[in-house]
């Protein structure tokens, strides 16, 4: 917080503290505050032309500004930047900040220190993700719009169509909605980022600190998403026929369409060396996504075995083999927040981007995914 700031806080405080004491006829009492009002007012002022002047300097040595379309992209990172950095906009731009529905301006949150990252640095952001493999994608993602709340769920629904004759009333069934409680925390991250760089007011900051967030960001999400799964008991299988049986007789049909394998680097080895009675692969590359392969048609997720560990001490391998979607909700607060602090970076000279994402996974239906181990004393 700028020193202006602070002291414009006191002079508040200063003001009404002495109306109150005069509406209270505290006339002495207010009389020694008016006196601390007036110093008060007087740093307040000195603080402005402190400021005033570091900015006059700052912008005597930054290129020429030109006149910038309020459609032009650029204008999005460039009021997007000043507010977060806490610098003064020109009149253009803060008619551009003020105008309802500017991208990374409305749902703000100034109070907290921090503004949405608009949307163009969103795309930016989410195209840093691509380079890493994400659970996210595979669950049910949803908007929450609280922090807490509940959302219906389908369940386990095997009821049947109730026959009735015409002209007659449907008789009721019994009739259960089901519901998940979900939760939104937050997660960030602490950047360092060299002022020389920020002083560009166009620099964009995804740009910046993208991939690290991005990296960070997914590894979060994986691991929350790999704790719902970590409480399934999961059955041993030796060979692809048992892989087989899972996806036809264990996982029940409803699921089947949307079923997938998730593995880590140990168990893509270990389908690679699969084959069947004619010495074939059954483990195929996608003739559609070249960098995706699957076992009887479905999609092999491979995570790192830093993400999802084997088992040394047991010696086995875990596959989730259903759908994920089913299983996990994954609820989500619209945008990434962003917030610098240029006081904690002020021995290297750098400012301390925080980067904030919220979100919450919940069980969904308990039944859509099943667990299993390899062993690799016979992989």
């Amino acid at each position: 917080m700028k020193k202006s700031d602070e002291l414009k806080k006191v002079v508040d405080q200063l003001v009404a503290k002495a109306k109150e004491l005069q509406q209270n006829e505290r006339y002495d009492d207010a009389d020694a505050v008016v006196k601390d009002l007036t110093t008060a007012r007087r740093d307040y002022k000195n603080a402005l032309a402190i400021e005033a002047a570091e900015m006059e300097d700052f912008q005597q040595g930054a290129r020429p500004a030109k006149k910038v379309d309020l459609s032009d992209k650029a204008m999005v990172n460039r009021v997007f930047n000043k507010l977060v950095l806490g610098r003064p906009l020109t009149a253009e731009e803060r008619e551009y900040a003020n105008t309802v529905g500017t991208p990374g301006q409305v749902g703000a949150t100034p109070e907290k220190g921090g503004y949405l990252v608009p949307e163009e640095q969103m795309t930016q952001l989410r195209e840093y993700r691509k380079a890493y493999t994400a659970l996210k994608p595979y669950c049910n993602v949803q908007t929450a719009n609280s922090t807490s709340g509940k959302a219906p769920t389908l369940g386990d629904e095997t009821g049947k169509l109730i026959q009735f004759d015409e002209l007659t009333d449907i008789n009721k069934d019994d009739i259960s909605f089901g519901q998940i409680t979900y939760s939104i925390k937050d997660y960030g991250d602490i950047i360092p980022v060299s002022n020389q760089i920020l002083q560009d007011a166009d620099v964009n900051l995804m740009q910046v600190i993208g991939q690290r967030f991005a990296r960070k960001a997914i590894n979060t999400e994986n691991a929350e998403i790999l704790g719902l799964l970590s409480g399934l008991s999961a059955t041993a299988i030796t060979g692809y026929k048992q892989l087989m049986k899972a996806l036809n007789v264990d996982l029940d049909p409803s699921y089947y369409a949307g079923a997938r394998i998730f593995t880590n680097q140990d168990g893509f080895q270990w389908l690679a060396e699969l084959e069947d009675g004619q010495k074939r692969p059954l483990l195929v590359p996608d003739v559609a996504a070249p960098d995706t392969y699957r076992f009887r048609g479905k999609e092999v997720v491979v995570l790192s075995n830093n993400t999802l560990a084997s088992n040394a001490a047991k010696k086995t391998i875990p596959f989730y083999v259903g759908s994920m979607a089913d299983y996990v909700a994954f609820f989500q607060r619209l945008g990434v927040e962003v917030a610098v602090s240029q006081e904690a970076g002020f021995v290297q000279y750098s400012t301390l981007i925080r980067a904030v994402e919220r979100f919450g996974v919940v069980k969904d239906d308990v039944d859509a995914l099943k667990a299993y181990t390899v062993s690799t004393a016979t992989a």
